[in-house]
């Protein structure tokens, strides 16, 4: 009658049904009894056992721990004394032997050089650059004219091919679907 009890509290703790006090007591009883022990393993089985049934086949701890540790007694324990280090032969290169190798790292050697220079030297200002916002000098003979509309540049060779080319188009210089509202009147500039 006592083994059925055993089983029950061992069968209880592996459901996680006892707690506190009686909890206590079911960990004792695994820890301390052997057949409590192997209660608590085989009801691990029938669970892992109901889950998959690859782990149908078991051995009890005690035959596997037995088994390891004789065969622990039977191995031979190695100790290395004066070890000295290896010493390894210098080796070449994988592509050592190989020129083509040697000209291409030759040339991104020099492509990276020559972008890196000619970063430098893009931003170094130079003294010659001058002012980049300053107002463009108008062309030799270039005339300011005072308008209603404010001030206008005019180039004296323009007006002149513009009126040498008014009797041969009329009133429009360039065709008609390129300039529909230009107009030239010489009077009212």
């Amino acid at each position: 009658m006592e083994q059925i009890d055993k089983r029950e509290v061992i069968s209880a703790l592996a459901d996680g049904q006892l707690h506190g006090e009686a909890f206590a007591r079911g960990v004792e009883l695994a820890t301390t009894d052997a057949a409590a022990r192997e209660a608590w393993h085989a009801y691990h089985l029938i669970g892992d056992v109901l889950r998959t049934g690859e782990l149908a086949r078991c051995a009890p701890p005690e035959q596997f721990l037995g088994r390891l540790q004789e065969r622990l007694r039977g191995e031979q324990v190695v100790t290395i004394t004066n070890v000295q280090p290896v010493a390894r032969a210098p080796r070449d290169a994988a592509n050592d032997g190989v020129f083509r190798w040697k000209v291409v790292a030759g040339v991104a050697s020099v492509a990276a050089v020559s972008a890196f220079a000619w970063t430098v030297i893009a931003g170094v200002p130079r003294p010659d650059a001058g002012q980049l916002a300053a107002a463009p000098v108008p062309p030799a003979g270039t005339v300011l004219t005072g308008t209603s509309r404010g001030v206008m540049i005019r180039d004296p060779r323009l007006d002149e091919f513009l009126a040498a080319h008014r009797q041969l188009g009329g009133a429009a210089v360039a065709p008609a679907g390129y300039l529909r509202n230009a107009t030239f009147d010489g009077q009212g500039r």
